[in-house]
């Protein structure tokens, strides 16, 4: 692995940006709860995969993604990627103004900045992020299962304990629950369980306590030696070598 991955969030805002220097990460399936994305190549190329197809995205691309859409990153050259994750309920001025505020402090250039911006106005990237999209029906069973698993993913649960709450059998729970959220019960568990240890990562908390606080095992969590490491499948990176900028 090569490059660098920074994260920086605005608590008071909700925004959160990811910076991929110099990166050569791939992702497997995976989806962003709750937020609208913005992906941005800034040098060379991705393959990104969704439910629409598979398309190679090169410098200065764009691509926005809504909530739970599932999607996957695929890379066999270095590439700089920035997704911006936007609170699905801002309306696009604000998401703008948002995320205009965050931008100097991860790409350390106001003339970047601007630039990106400008980019970002072109593609009507807010609009398309925060104009809404129509829902597909949902099961309230899954749904209120689904929020559970965002709000408290540490607490172990069987699948078939879920699919019992659900009144159906494991099997056509299993298939329901990635139908409407678009990853597996379990993907989507311990998906959540690393977003939960970034959130933690961000205080004063040891990477000890952020493992027994989120179900992990420390080790396994945090040891650069083990590709098979939660934060590595996630993150592209081990938890000890996350770069966690605080924001202003």
């Amino acid at each position: 692995m090569s490059g660098k991955i920074r994260y920086l969030y605005n608590e008071e805002t909700g925004v959160e940006l990811v910076y991929c220097e110099h990166a050569t990460n791939s992702y497997p399936l995976h989806n962003h709860v709750s937020v609208m994305t913005i992906g941005v190549v800034l040098d060379g190329a991705v393959v990104l995969t969704t439910d629409e197809g598979t398309k190679t995205c090169t410098q200065n691309h764009v691509f926005v993604l809504p909530p739970y859409a599932p999607h996957s990153i695929f890379a066999s050259q270095p590439y700089t990627l920035l997704n911006i994750c936007i609170d699905k309920t801002k309306a696009a001025g604000a998401a703008r103004g948002d995320v205009a505020s965050l931008l100097t402090q991860v790409l350390h250039s106001e003339e970047k900045s601007a630039e990106l911006l400008r980019l970002l106005d072109c593609e009507n990237a807010f609009t398309a992020c925060c104009g809404g999209r129509p829902l597909k029906a949902q099961n309230p069973f899954i749904s209120a299962l689904k929020d559970h698993l965002e709000d408290a993913p540490e607490q172990p649960q069987s699948v078939g304990e879920l699919a019992r709450s659900a009144y159906l059998s494991k099997y056509q729970f299993i298939r329901a629950f990635k139908a409407q959220v678009g990853l597996t019960p379990h993907r989507f568990q311990m998906q959540n369980r690393i977003r939960k240890a970034k959130r933690l990562l961000r205080s004063t908390a040891t990477i000890t306590q952020v493992a027994l606080d989120t179900g992990f095992c420390c080790i396994n969590f945090a040891n650069s030696e083990r590709p098979s490491a939660p934060a590595m499948i996630s993150c592209g990176m081990p938890a000890g070598k996350m770069e966690i900028i605080p924001s202003l």
